[in-house]
């Protein structure tokens, strides 16, 4: 992980000086999300097949998203969202970014709580072990972002299509925390696993932790309605509708450490006896859709644009943790790989100034 973390502090900062120089080619905004009854859901590949041992009750909870390239930091704060939470590599850079006079980019962050109460119908081992359990963890997400021009290969050169690019495409890094309880199946060999793995006795760990760092990229049609000053929509030459559908996605892939508790491990290990998990240590791969679709409506007066929306949002992200492999009669493998779905109405707004605006299409 210290190599992944030194490379994206290479390749950053490189980007962030051959770009403080150029002029800025969005204008100062800031847009806040807000998620009053988010509803949370996990399901894990092996449920069906240990059983269905594990029931998960969560509690709703809301979920605060801030970004901007301007003021972003003063909005951030007055909403208790502070970029430099658990001093990571993105805010890091963003930090940096902001000394160097780096334009273009802009910060997203994201705050939530996991939390709820588990109940296991499983076999529970002599000692301090519960049938049910509660839990609560931070979720934040951080991310640094940039439009790009989407180009298609069209008689013999690349060309950029201009509705397409109005959709407002993007790519960024980030970063991401969460917890949340796992359903653990167990594996056993006798020395042969390509033929003999087979399922031990599941256990649970009401809270596996995740340090994701994130590679994304997807379209924004409500952050670039915002950054044209809504002088033009999807239609080049034609003034957008005040009142309009939109949607946003984006897709993302992460990388990790994760890590179970102790108490998982003992619970798996008691429960299988005479067999050890290597780790408790994992490596955690990501894959995660987001998409929002709803309503939403602009003001626009001179140099100033504002942009009001309301939606539902759904947000699945898969986990893949790499570790604890039964190889040996003594090993015990895990396995708790599924996806983790949030859910809920949603509503937005943008503000964006620019001098450069005026009331003519």
């Amino acid at each position: 992980m210290k190599k992944l973390k030194l490379l994206l502090l290479f390749l950053f900062p490189t980007t962030l000086l051959t770009q403080a120089a150029s002029n800025d080619t969005i204008p100062a905004f800031v847009g806040i999300w807000y998620i009053p009854q988010m509803s949370w859901f996990v399901h894990y590949t092996q449920h069906s097949a240990i059983g269905k041992p594990l029931t998960i009750d969560f509690k709703t909870s809301s979920l605060t998203s801030v970004e901007g390239n301007f003021a972003i930091r003063r909005v951030g704060l007055r909403l208790g969202l502070n970029a430099q939470f658990e001093n990571n590599i993105i805010s890091k850079a963003y930090r940096w970014g902001g000394y160097l006079g780096f334009k273009g980019y802009w910060l997203k962050i994201q705050s939530s709580k996991i939390s709820g109460t588990l109940h296991w119908n499983g076999e529970l081992p002599p000692g301090e072990y519960y049938n049910q359990v509660g839990f609560s963890s931070n979720y934040f997400n951080i991310d640094l972002l940039k439009n790009f021009k989407k180009k298609r290969y069209i008689d013999g050169k690349w060309q950029a299509d201009q509705t397409e690019n109005n959709m407002g495409f993007y790519w960024g890094i980030g970063y991401t925390s969460m917890g949340f309880p796992v359903e653990i199946a167990t594996l056993t060999t006798e020395g042969n696993p390509s033929e003999d793995l087979k399922f031990g006795k599941p256990a649970y760990d009401s809270l596996y932790k995740i340090n994701s760092f994130n590679l994304s990229g997807g379209f924004d049609l409500l952050r670039q309605l915002c950054y044209v000053g809504a002088r033009h929509g999807l239609i080049p030459g034609r003034p957008p509708m005040k009142l309009a559908v939109y949607a946003v996605t984006e897709d993302r892939i992460g990388f990790g450490p994760g890590k179970l508790t102790s108490y998982s491990i003992s619970m798996a290990e008691a429960l299988n006896p005479d067999r050890k998990v290597s780790s408790p240590e994992f490596f955690n791969a990501n894959v995660h859709y987001f998409l929002s679709v709803g309503l939403r409506y602009y003001i626009k007066s001179g140099s100033s644009v504002i942009i009001f929306a309301a939606g539902y949002d759904i947000e699945a992200t898969a986990f893949y943790p790499f570790g604890a492999n039964a190889k040996d009669k003594e090993d015990l493998g895990l396995d708790f790989t599924g996806t983790l779905l949030n859910h809920g109405i949603s509503f937005k707004i943008y503000i964006a100034f620019d001098r450069r605006w005026n009331d003519k299409i």
